[in-house]
């Protein structure tokens, strides 16, 4: 999310003359009042008070431009900042709240211990940030049921997923009794969602190798081979780092995945060549490197997209290359045990480490399927020598 924080008098005729964001939000922090702000996003400028106490960051809404005025929204800032500092809780009378207000309190005492913490602070921002400033006892499930099926009409397994996370936040706000009786979010069935169950066929493989051969960033060539003969998730993939694999060995510890273990994997061979001839920048600890050189990848839809038009295969997803993986292993005969290995499936147990440290029957079935579609696909030996940066 794009975020720029900028500290400056706030004035009615500096407000008047800023324009909105396109995307993400900027904070304007007042010269006169330390923790008096202003947050403007696409949709709003909006008053703020932001109060750190024992570590903690305290956000609270005071209210909309244009319902406060400067003046008016700086006394309630310092009333606001004056309960805060005494330990006062804020907003605790029934139907004072603002969906807003709530978003930080759940943020900050439940959804920050869950494991979908990250996509929950994206559904939060890309679907209900214009209901910040609306009061949370105002909410109705009429305005949740627009919301889904307006979702819902172009994607509605995320239209499910926000409708699952604004049931969990107002079971919370009922329990601690900032709203009464029924939960708004009750009562709303999802979408039905049928699993994908598409992958790269064997006679597709070749297409989508000339169509990354084709590709002219190495990083996004090599970030989706990467996938297919590995099958880590996109995030995994994207944000892996050097010191993370042993190229002599043969091997990738990646270090929090998706169960909240790590995970080991073998490297076959076609992937540690693609890797060794992969160019390095100075001082980047990422195999991916991102734009300017700086970070890693981040976003590789838009060069996903240019491969698989070139392919032809416009139904193809960059996460049903993980799916491709498994049912090619799957279709010699392999262990559901093996290929759960593979994909890191299974549940961890006490014993779980003893198995994981041995990858010689991981290592034998995805050397074998490198082998197999690399063989198929044409590789992906251009022919032409990689410089390396430094």
């Amino acid at each position: 999310m794009a975020d720029t924080t900028t500290r400056v008098r706030l004035t009615k005729r500096k407000i008047d003359a800023i324009t909105l964001p396109k995307i993400g939000e900027r904070i304007l922090r007042d010269q006169d009042l330390p923790g008096f702000a202003l947050r403007v996003t696409k949709g709003a400028k909006t008053f703020i008070v932001e109060k750190r106490i024992n570590g903690r960051l305290h956000k609270v809404t005071v209210g909309s431009y244009g319902a406060f005025t400067v003046t008016k929204a700086r006394e309630e800032a310092r009333d606001i900042l004056g309960k805060l500092s005494r330990g006062e809780p804020m907003a605790s009378k029934r139907g004072d709240l603002t969906f807003g207000e709530f978003e930080n309190l759940y943020l900050e005492k439940y959804a920050i211990r869950k494991k979908s913490y990250s996509y929950e602070v994206h559904y939060l921002e890309r679907h209900l940030s214009k209901w910040r400033n609306w009061k949370l006892s105002a909410i109705t499930r009429k305005d949740i049921a627009f919301l889904h099926a307006k979702i819902g009409k172009s994607h509605p397994t995320n239209a499910n997923r926000v409708l699952s996370l604004l049931r969990t936040m107002f079971r919370h706000a009922v329990s601690l009794g900032f709203i009464r009786g029924e939960s708004p979010a009750s009562n709303i069935s999802s979408f039905p969602e049928t699993p994908r169950d598409r992958f790269v066929q064997p006679h597709e493989l070749p297409k989508l190798f000339k169509a990354m051969k084709a590709e002219p960033n190495p990083y996004i060539k090599a970030a989706l081979v990467m996938g297919l003969l590995t099958g880590a998730r996109r995030s995994e993939v994207l944000s892996a780092q050097w010191s993370e694999l042993d190229l002599a060995v043969g091997s990738w510890r990646i270090p929090q995945t998706k169960t909240g273990q790590w995970h080991l994997l073998p490297l076959p061979g076609p992937l540690i060549q693609i890797l060794v001839d992969l160019p390095r920048v100075m001082d980047n600890p990422y195999l991916f490197v991102g734009r300017h050189g700086k970070g890693h990848l981040k976003n590789i839809s838009r060069g996903w997209g240019r491969i698989r038009k070139e392919a032809g295969l416009s139904d193809v997803r960059i996460h049903d290359l993980r799916r491709t993986l498994g049912s090619w292993i799957a279709g010699t005969g392999v262990s559901l045990q093996i290929i759960g290995k593979i994909l890191n499936h299974s549940q961890p147990s006490t014993t779980a480490i003893y198995s994981r440290l041995n990858l010689e029957p991981l290592r034998e079935v995805m050397e074998e399927n490198a082998e197999r579609m690399m063989l198929l696909g044409g590789g992906m030996d251009d022919g032409h020598e990689k410089e390396i940066s430094s």
